[in-house]
C-alpha cells in the first residue's frame, strides 16, 4: 500500500494546513499567476523517462480523441512568421550551426535533429546517452502538455509537405514556451519590494518541497525545510535587530522631543524680546517727548531769563545815565559842607540799604534755586514712576484705550513740566478715573484667579487619573504580550513532539518493513501474516499522521485565532493609550496656559 496520498484525497483543510508559513494571507492571490516553477526545474530527467508509478493519479487527465490543429499551418504566411520565430530565437540564444529561411523551408532529419537537440537542452542540458528522435521529440511534447498530437511516423519524414507544417507549428509552440519561461524568469528576478520578493522566494521553496514530495524524496523535504526554517530565523532576528534599533532610536527622539518641550519655545522668546523692545522703544519715545517739552519749558525760561538780563541792564544803563546827570548837576553846584555831610550819611544810608536788599535777594534766589532743583528731582521721580507704570500697563494690556483690558478707560499718564498749575501737569483723574479703574480690575481678575485655582485642581485630579489608566494599560499590554510568549512556546513544544511522534512512527515503519523483508527471506509460511501486519501497522500509521495533522491544523488555528485577538487587543490598548497621551499633552497645555496667565496677572 503507498504511504501518501494524492490531491485528489485531500481536503481543503488538509491542504491549507501549512498555510501559516506564508509570508501573508495575500501571496496566493497576488502570485497566483508568476508562482509557477521554473521548466526548466520542473521538467527533470525522470519528468522526462516517464511518471512514477506511485504518482500517476496527478498527471492522469480525461481520456479524448485527437484534436484538430486551429492554427492555419498550412498558410504560407503563417509558416513565414513561424519560421522568424524559429530563427529570431536560435539566434538569439547561440545556436551554433548555419540556420536560413531556406534550411527551414524543407529541412534535413539532420537539420531537425541539430534544432530539436538544441532546444532539448534548454529544458535539460545533461542528454540522455542514446537520444532517439523517434521516442524523446513525442516524449517531450506530451510531458509539455501540447495539445496535439506527434508521431513516430511523421518524425522519419520531416520535410515532406504534408508532415512539416505541424511540425514547424509546434517547434514555433516549444519556442514561444521557452520565451515565455524566460520572461517569467526575468519577472522574477525583477521583484522590486521585499515583500514581493519573499513571496517569489517561498512559492519557488512550496514548488521545490512539493516537487520532492510527490516524489517521495523525505529527506529532501526535510533538508528544504530545515533551510528555509534557518532563512526564516535569520531574517527574523534581523527584523528584531531593526526593530531593536528603530526602537532605541525612537526612545532618543522621544527624549529629545520632551528636553525641547521642556524647554522655552524659541519663537516665544523672540516674540517676548520683540515685545519687550517694542515697549522700550515706546518708552523711549515718551522719554524724548517729555524731554522736549522739558527743552521747551527751559528755553522759555532761559527767553524770560535773558528778557529780565535785558530789562535789568536797560535799568542799569538809565541808573548809570542818571549818576552821570546828578554827578554832572553836582559838579556845577557850589557844595557846602553840611551838605557834603548829609549826602555822605545818606549815601552810608543807601549802601547799607543796598547791602541788606542784595544780601536779602541773594537768598531768595539761592531758596528759588533749591527749590526748582527739588520740584526737578521730584519731577524726574514721578517720570521714572510712570516710566514703570507705563511698562507694567503695556504689560497688563491696560494701555492705549482699545486694548484687552482697558474697558475704554484711559490709562495713558503724561507729565507736563511746564505745566503752570499741578493739576495741569497730568492729563487724567488719577484720584476718580485711574485708580477707581484699577481697584475694579484687581477685584474681577481676583475672583477669576480663585476660579482658575479651582479649575487647576480639577484638571490636576484628572490628570493623576489619566495617569493611573496610562499605568493599567501598560500593564495589561505587558501581560497580553507574555501570554503570547507564552503561546509561541506552547506551539513550539506541540510542533516539536508531533516532530518527534512521526520520526517515532517512521523509524517503525522502517524496522517493520525489514522484519518483513528478513522474515520473508527468512521463511516464506509468515509472509501473508507479516505482510497483513504490515498494512495494519502501515493503516495505523496513516491513522496516526492524519491525527497528527488535523491536531497540528487545530493548533494552528488556535494559535492564529489566539493571535490575532491578542494583536487586536494590542491595537485597542496602542488606540487607548495614544487617546490618552494626547489628552494628557492637551491638559498638560492647558494648565501650562492658565498657569502663564496667572503669573501675569497683577497681585
Amino acid at each position: 500500500m503507498d504511504r501518501r496520498k494524492t490531491l485528489a484525497g485531500l481536503s481543503p483543510a488538509q491542504l491549507n494546513s501549512r498555510a501559516s508559513l506564508a509570508p501573508g494571507r495575500g501571496m496566493a492571490a497576488k502570485g497566483g499567476g508568476g508562482s509557477k516553477m521554473a521548466l526548466d526545474k520542473a521538467l527533470s530527467r525522470m519528468s522526462l523517462a516517464g511518471p512514477v508509478a506511485r504518482r500517476s493519479s496527478a498527471y492522469v487527465t480525461k481520456a479524448s480523441g485527437l484534436k484538430s490543429d486551429p492554427r492555419p499551418v498550412s498558410d504560407k504566411g503563417f509558416q513565414q512568421a513561424c519560421v522568424r520565430t524559429v530563427i529570431s530565437y536560435l539566434a538569439a540564444h547561440g545556436f551554433e550551426y548555419a540556420i536560413t529561411p531556406k534550411v527551414l523551408a524543407s529541412p534535413t532529419t539532420k537539420d531537425f535533429t541539430n534544432v530539436m537537440l538544441f532546444l532539448y537542452r534548454q529544458f535539460d542540458p545533461v542528454l540522455p546517452k542514446t537520444f532517439k528522435l523517434e521516442e524523446e521529440v513525442p516524449q517531450l511534447y506530451k510531458r509539455l502538455k501540447y495539445p496535439f498530437q506527434i508521431s513516430k511516423s511523421n518524425l522519419t519524414a520531416v520535410g515532406s509537405p504534408h508532415t512539416w507544417p505541424s511540425l514547424l507549428a509546434a517547434l514555433t509552440w516549444l519556442v514561444e514556451l521557452l520565451n515565455y519561461q524566460e520572461r517569467a524568469e526575468q519577472a522574477r528576478q525583477d521583484v522590486g519590494d521585499e515583500r514581493s520578493r519573499t513571496e517569489a522566494e517561498f512559492f519557488h521553496y512550496v514548488s521545490q518541497v512539493y516537487r520532492f514530495f510527490m516524489t517521495g524524496d523525505d529527506g529532501k523535504c526535510e533538508e528544504q525545510d530545515g533551510q528555509q526554517e534557518a532563512e526564516f530565523e535569520s531574517r527574523a532576528a534581523g527584523i528584531r535587530a531593526d526593530t531593536e534599533r528603530l526602537l532605541a532610536a525612537n526612545e532618543a527622539l522621544r527624549s529629545e522631543i520632551e528636553r525641547l518641550r521642556g524647554e522655552p519655545r524659541p519663537l516665544v522668546a523672540a516674540r517676548a524680546a520683540r515685545e519687550e523692545t517694542l515697549a522700550d522703544k515706546e518708552k523711549f519715545l515718551k522719554l524724548l517727548d517729555n524731554l522736549q517739552t522739558h527743552k521747551a519749558s527751559l528755553q522759555r525760561k532761559l527767553a524770560e531769563r535773558q528778557a529780565d538780563v535785558a530789562a535789568q541792564q536797560a535799568e542799569l544803563a538809565g541808573a548809570e545815565r542818571e549818576a552821570e546827570g546828578l554827578r554832572g548837576r553836582i559838579a556845577v553846584q557850589t557844595v557846602h559842607p553840611q551838605d557834603v555831610m548829609r549826602m555822605n550819611q545818606e549815601r552810608s544810608k543807601q549802601e547799607a540799604a543796598l547791602r541788606s536788599t542784595q544780601s536779602q535777594r541773594e537768598a531768595l534766589d539761592r531758596r528759588v534755586a533749591d527749590q526748582e532743583a527739588g520740584i526737578e528731582g521730584r519731577l524726574d521721580g514721578v517720570e521714572a514712576a510712570l516710566l514703570g507704570y507705563h511698562s507694567m500697563a503695556d504689560r497688563l494690556a491696560l494701555i492705549p484705550a482699545t486694548a484687552k483690558r482697558a474697558e475704554g478707560v484711559c490709562f495713558e499718564v503724561r507729565l507736563d513740566r511746564g505745566a503752570a498749575t499741578a493739576s495741569e501737569m497730568i492729563n487724567v483723574d488719577l484720584k476718580g478715573m485711574v485708580k477707581a479703574a484699577l481697584q475694579r480690575l484687581r477685584d474681577a481678575y481676583s475672583g477669576k484667579a480663585r476660579e482658575l485655582a479651582d479649575q487647576l485642581l480639577s484638571l490636576q485630579e484628572q490628570h493623576d487619573s489619566v495617569g493611573e489608566l496610562l499605568g493599567e494599560r501598560e500593564e495589561e499590554n505587558r501581560n497580553a504580550e507574555a501570554q503570547v510568549h507564552k503561546l509561541e512556546g506552547q506551539y513550539r513544544a506541540a510542533k516539536e513532539a508531533l516532530e518527534q511522534d512521526i520520526a517515532a512512527a517512521n523509524a517503525q515503519v522502517d524496522q517493520l518493513a525489514s522484519e518483513v523483508a528478513h522474515l520473508r527471506n527468512a521463511n516464506g509460511a509468515g509472509v501473508a501474516a507479516s505482510e497483513e501486519r504490515l498494512r495494519c501497522l502501515q493503516a495505523q500509521y496513516e491513522d496516526l499522521a492524519g491525527q497528527c495533522e488535523l491536531e497540528n491544523a487545530t493548533l494552528h488555528r488556535d494559535l492564529s485565532a489566539a493571535l490575532e485577538k491578542i494583536l487586536n487587543h494590542k491595537l485597542q490598548l496602542q488606540a487607548d493609550l495614544k487617546a490618552v497621551c494626547s489628552r494628557d499633552a492637551a491638559i498638560n497645555a492647558q494648565l501650562q496656559q492658565e498657569a502663564a496667565r496667572l503669573m501675569v496677572l497683577p497681585a
